[in-house]
């Protein structure tokens, strides 16, 4: 017997920069700055929730006198 999932084909797949680079220069330029935007948030996000837990850590601010 083999686990669910093993030998079958994957319906979706996120394509590698491989594939990316083999698209024409104006979509590829459009997936790049997907990527950055993304790439963006994230580091935005882990920014402030590092402010916000140092926040909390030391007193400065409380979360919830902002709700």
């Amino acid at each position: 017997m083999s686990a669910p999932g093993i030998g079958k084909e994957n319906h979706f797949a996120l394509p590698d920069l491989a594939t990316v680079a083999q698209l024409p220069k104006p979509i590829r330029a459009l997936v790049y700055l997907v990527m950055l935007s993304l790439l963006t948030v994230a580091g935005l996000s882990a920014l402030l929730a590092t402010i916000v837990i140092i926040g909390q850590l030391t007193g400065a601010f409380s979360i919830t006198a902002f709700m």
